[in-house]
């Protein structure tokens, strides 16, 4: 499954499996041709895999991300990695001891640049309010700095460390609140994110993109922390960009969470077989989503505790996705239902 590697070029670990989130960085990556990029995941053979390791410049290892033996294996040679762990998968708990100890097998293997893709620490953020924790959420936040400063307490001298801050993926949030056709033939968008809500999409290109721009400007992002998303979009956002992609008629109506909760499996969320399946940390939906949505309902504007610096970005990247209108033509979406992309255990779980 090996590629050849060209002298120039720098190893770049991927860690956290060939998700969503993975694959897309891993396509921009092989594409810019300065990487030669290993990409572990438990099943080598899954469709996602079998299409990564078509392409150039590609290395597959078959492990598990979250066992030591594995981990100092696959880190001798590297030069870089990028490092996403699943939470969804192994637990808020599980999810915090491997964030570190990953750091730490790759200091101690020499790597020159770890980058932790990231997500903001919630519930410090809300003054710990139960309303706002998102165990998913909170333990990124918790590994990245926000909780003892672990990782924004390393030194930089040594092992270079950056933080890519993420969000929701329209690719994932879109397809499970695919707009149904009301009699009137209108498409309606119902979402439980509030009237004056709005979620800070992350489409998966412009992640690929900003991941990618890192790994290659090291000095720029060391010690430092880059927070994306196109924007804060409302419901209205998403039907109006709608009507002008598609030329249907559509609107957005608020859901009520507590009447969606409803139509969720009380099982919980995670994969029999990670690390932590048994553990408490494992949640259901309602455990994990209640508070992410309850997030967005508080987002209108930018405002609350999941904001944005959109002009930094586009000083970065003047040419990234700057509305919901530009994702939906640049992705196609269209009427057409569309699969999940996450891997939450639980197929085809809104996200």
């Amino acid at each position: 499954l090996s590629q050849n590697k060209m002298s120039n070029q720098k190893v770049v670990l991927v860690l956290g499996g060939a998700g969503a989130q993975n694959s897309a960085v891993v396509r921009e990556l092989a594409k810019s041709g300065s990487f030669l990029i290993k990409v572990m995941s438990r099943d080598i053979k899954s469709e996602e895999c079998v299409a990564l390791s078509a392409l150039r410049f590609v290395e597959l290892l078959e492990g598990n991300c979250y066992d030591e033996a594995v981990l100092v294996s696959a880190f001798r040679g590297v030069h870089a990695c990028f490092v996403n762990t699943n939470g969804f998968a192994i637990g808020e708990k599980a999810e915090l001891y491997w964030g570190i100890r990953i750091y730490e097998i790759a200091y101690w293997s020499g790597v020159a640049h770890f980058v932790y893709s990231s997500l903001p620490y919630v519930s410090k953020r809300s003054g710990y309010d139960p309303t706002h924790r998102v165990p998913f959420v909170d333990a990124k936040g918790k590994v990245c700095g926000e909780y003892k400063k672990y990782l924004k307490g390393q030194p930089t001298d040594k092992m270079k460390w950056s933080i890519l801050e993420t969000g929701p993926y329209p690719e994932a949030f879109l397809a499970a609140w695919a707009p149904t056709k009301d009699a009137d033939g209108t498409y309606v968008f119902r979402m439980p994110i509030g009237s004056e809500g709005a979620v800070p999409f992350v489409a998966l290109a412009d992640l690929a993109w900003f991941a990618r721009y890192i790994l290659e400007h090291p000095l720029e992002f060391e010690g430092g922390l880059l927070s994306i998303a196109i924007a804060h979009i409302s419901g209205d956002m998403v039907a109006s960009a709608f009507t002008a992609v598609t030329g249907e008629p559509a609107r957005f109506e608020p859901s009520s969470l507590s009447e969606v909760v409803k139509t969720w499996p009380g099982t919980k969320i995670g994969m029999a077989g990670s690390p932590g399946f048994d553990d408490p940390t494992l949640m259901t939906m309602a455990g994990q989503l209640v508070p992410w949505y309850t997030i967005w309902q508080e987002s209108g504007g930018n405002t609350g505790i999941w904001t944005k610096d959109y002009n930094r970005l586009d000083r970065i990247h003047s040419n990234r996705i700057r509305s919901i209108e530009q994702w939906m033509r640049a992705n196609g979406y269209s009427t057409q239902k569309r699969p999940p992309v996450l891997k939450t255990g639980i197929f085809g779980d809104p996200m």
